[in-house]
């Protein structure tokens, strides 16, 4: 009778021991390849160097809360955003959390818009307080008003302007009346 396949022991020539050490060897390099792909210079490619910027916001002369700051830089279409705490302190963000913006000439606006307040639920059809819509009530809520002028919600009327440098200080209080 002939023999078959399924009748064959298999037999590995590479000993279980082997084969362990070589994957274990193939995978240590893998990771180790994997962790110095990420290493590289502290900038990415395309990327402007950018400044720390902090300050103060104050309104009236008292620190301005929850506003929002932008830094923009017309000579490379690039802005810096911000918010402030509460002592009306902030840092600026370019590319990743508070690294700052970039070297040169800024436009800067200042906003603080107050929160929504939440939607009322209508009351059910059945209900004594139930109105009725008519076709001149709008569904949305109104429009939230800064709490600030609004010439400096306006890159070209605000009148606050910065320069942001690469060696030295960056702290840019900005003082709105």
């Amino acid at each position: 009778m002939a023999a078959t396949l399924s009748d064959t022991p298999l037999i590995d020539p590479i000993p279980v021991k082997d084969r362990v050490m070589r994957h274990s060897t193939v995978l240590s390099l893998c990771l180790i390849a994997l962790c110095a792909a990420g290493c590289g210079p502290g900038t990415p490619k395309g990327r402007l160097p950018v400044y720390k910027v902090t300050g103060v916001v104050t309104y009236k002369g008292k620190p301005l809360p929850d506003a929002d700051i932008t830094f923009f830089n017309a000579e490379h279409n690039r802005s810096a955003f911000g918010r402030t705490n509460s002592e009306g302190q902030y840092e600026l963000t370019t590319y990743a959390p508070r690294d700052g913006a970039l070297e040169g000439s800024h436009k800067v606006t200042v906003t603080k818009i107050p929160p929504v307040p939440p939607t009322p639920t209508p009351a059910p059809v059945d209900s004594p307080n139930y109105v009725p819509p008519t076709g001149n009530q709008s569904t949305d809520p109104p429009r939230p008003k800064s709490e600030v002028p609004e010439k400096y919600s306006k890159a070209d009327e605000s009148g606050l302007t910065a320069t942001v440098v690469k060696d030295g200080d960056n702290k840019i209080d900005l003082p709105l009346e």
